[in-house]
């Protein structure tokens, strides 16, 4: 079977319990929306901005070096014991944080709170060797089911909470179940356990330590410039802006997992199989972005098009004030989709340094955006990240890495993001200055120029998308 055959087939049976997962997530924003206050979902999200950091060092690579390795069960073994000590240890460190978090916003509430979220560190690391191993082999149908069930008792838990009145815990609770169930489906077959023999922990680590090390880096540097929106709107204009601003937000992260997260998923183990066996890993990537570029106009179009009627309708007039900012997070969808689908090409190429390098790049870039927006308004903090994004961020990355790491010529980063980034900016320009005119126009070019260059992609995903719901 082709690469394109056997990449499509993984990610339509990925994507179709992603989608499923993440649709099913959206209705219950819905109801979660008329049962719940934005200062509850702001009291939450002063607790996440700092526990998301965390949360980053419960892989740190740990599933790469899984799917990169050649090694098998002592090695899965040794690096699931890994898994659990650095688990514990993040426990601890979140348990310790709570109080200088609490200080930090002044409010004490946020202490149990916090401590009792810290529990999620334990399953995520846990789930780390198993979803590695499970990717490794292609097995995207038991990954997709795990996260759909999981994710289903989640809901279900947070509605019920938030209907017996328990407030933000309906937030906290459900979600450490959800990471439970996760990974004891994943494991079920699998039956990994851990091996504590200090030989082979020594070894692994020696084997793993580059990867660990390089990615947890970008990772917390990518963190802070990626939230610490979050973290400043929290502490200079409280929590009912930080709730408004974060529902907005919320949709950036739905593309991105939906987009990214499905696509990177199924990409990097795909594209590392490939490059093994000899093939083209440029010019498959290419395809697979022209995929994404499409996808992420349905989700940039409506926050552009219609944010008011969008807002009303799926979340109520409390939260009206979340129109304002969803054309901004629209167009920051259609280049950060793109984009950060490309740390997997980094680690694929193993250029872990540069893409080190690039984080930092990024995050000077995207925190100095932030800090100025935050001087004058929560809405121009989304504007300033934006720009930002698209005049720093977007370039660095073309040079950095599709240019001098994945050794594309430039003619071929021109003819692919040339046009896009000539709608983006013009986007941006439009929205800002409330030119409904231009606006359409910049978008109608933008849609051409993706339905018509990625016709063949389309066609494509068409096709196989088309098949597998025949042969069901």
């Amino acid at each position: 079977m082709s690469f394109k055959k056997t990449f499509f087939k993984n990610l339509i049976t990925f994507g179709g319990y992603n989608y499923a997962t993440q649709f099913i997530r959206f209705a219950s924003m819905i109801i979660l929306s008329r049962l719940l206050l934005p200062k509850e979902y702001g009291f939450v999200a002063l607790i996440t901005v700092f526990t998301d950091f965390i949360r980053l060092f419960t892989d740190s690579g740990i599933s790469f070096a899984v799917i990169r390795s050649e090694y098998k069960h002592s090695y899965y073994k040794a690096v699931h014991s890994i898994s659990i000590f650095i688990g514990i240890a993040l426990v601890l460190l979140m348990v310790g944080l709570s109080f200088p978090i609490a200080y930090f916003y002044g409010n004490k509430a946020l202490i149990i709170p916090t401590m009792v979220y810290s529990l999620v560190f334990i399953f995520k690391t846990l789930r780390v060797v198993p979803y590695g191993i499970h990717a490794k082999k292609l097995d995207f149908n038991s990954i997709g089911k795990a996260n759909l069930i999981a994710s289903v008792v989640m809901i279900l838990g947070m509605i019920i909470m938030a209907a017996l009145g328990f407030s933000y815990w309906s937030l906290i609770v459900p979600v450490i179940l959800m990471e439970a169930i996760d990974y004891y489906l994943l494991n079920r077959k699998l039956k990994i356990r851990p091996l504590f023999k200090l030989t082979y922990l020594k070894v692994t680590y020696k084997k793993t330590k580059s990867l660990i090390g390089n990615l947890s880096g970008f990772n917390a540097i990518n963190y802070w410039s990626r939230n610490g929106d979050n973290l400043i709107i929290g502490k200079l204009y409280g929590e009912h802006s930080l709730g408004i601003y974060n529902r907005g937000y919320q949709f950036l992260n739905l593309a991105l997992n939906l987009i990214t997260g499905i696509f990177g998923a199924v990409l990097y183990p795909s594209l590392q199989k490939l490059k093994n066996e000899g093939g083209n890993v440029n010019k498959e990537y290419t395809s697979i972005l022209g995929v994404i570029s499409i996808i992420s106009l349905s989700f940039a179009v409506p926050l552009i098009l219609i944010p008011k009627w969008f807002t009303l309708v799926l979340m109520g007039k409390d939260w009206l004030e979340v129109a304002e900012l969803f054309p901004y997070f629209g167009v920051l969808i259609m280049g950060q989709t793109l984009i950060s689908t490309g740390g997997s090409i980094f680690i694929l190429y193993k250029k872990e340094k540069v893409l080190l390098m690039l984080g930092i790049i990024q995050s000077i870039a995207l925190v100095s955006g932030i800090v100025i927006g935050a001087l004058i308004s929560v809405k121009m903090v989304i504007i300033c990240y934006t720009i930002n994004y698209l005049l720093i961020v977007v370039p660095a990355t073309l040079y950095l890495g599709f240019y001098k790491s994945f050794k594309y010529t430039f003619k071929e980063i021109l003819l692919f993001w040339g046009p896009k980034m000539i709608a983006y900016l013009g986007l941006l320009y439009a929205i800002y200055f409330k030119m409904p005119v231009l606006t359409y126009s910049f978008l109608a070019y933008l849609i051409f120029h993706i339905f018509y260059f990625q016709r063949g992609e389309l066609g494509q995903l068409i096709l196989f998308t088309k098949n597998k719901l025949l042969k069901r």
